[in-house]
């Protein structure tokens, strides 16, 4: 994978590095894969368990995003998949890399929820 560096494989080093176009990639072929399903519900759902559940617990996108997160010091990613409003499936990555990251929570979980919401108003409207 290009631009793909693996430092120690935690994903806490400074030297470890992906795009987020390739990190979509990769989301989209493991969805693809025979173990989607498994890999899919290993990750934290919205407002339910792990890092993302006291997250969007009063949104509509409630149980419906099963998203991994990471932090580092200016930094805050969201990756993951969102089921729709409409019955589809998005791969959704954001990385924030600033000073500021820390205020990233609140627009990474409005990019959320308007993913499940706003994907029902597109599909909608065509």
């Amino acid at each position: 994978m290009n631009g793909l560096v693996l430092d120690n494989g935690s994903g806490l080093s400074r030297e470890e590095h992906i795009s987020a176009a390739a990190l979509t990639d990769l989301l989209v072929a493991a969805n693809s894969s025979p173990v989607a399903q498994v890999f899919v519900e290993s990750l934290p759902i919205a407002g339910i368990d792990g890092t993302m559940r006291n997250r969007l617990t009063n949104a509509s996108a409630l149980g419906n995003a099963h998203i991994k997160t990471g932090t580092l010091r200016d930094v805050h990613v969201i990756a993951g998949y969102v089921g729709a409003a409409n019955g589809e499936s998005y791969v959704v990555v954001s990385f924030i890399n600033d000073p500021r990251a820390e205020a990233a929570r609140a627009a990474h979980d409005a990019l959320l929820e308007w993913v499940y919401e706003g994907a029902c108003k597109t599909a909608e409207t065509e």
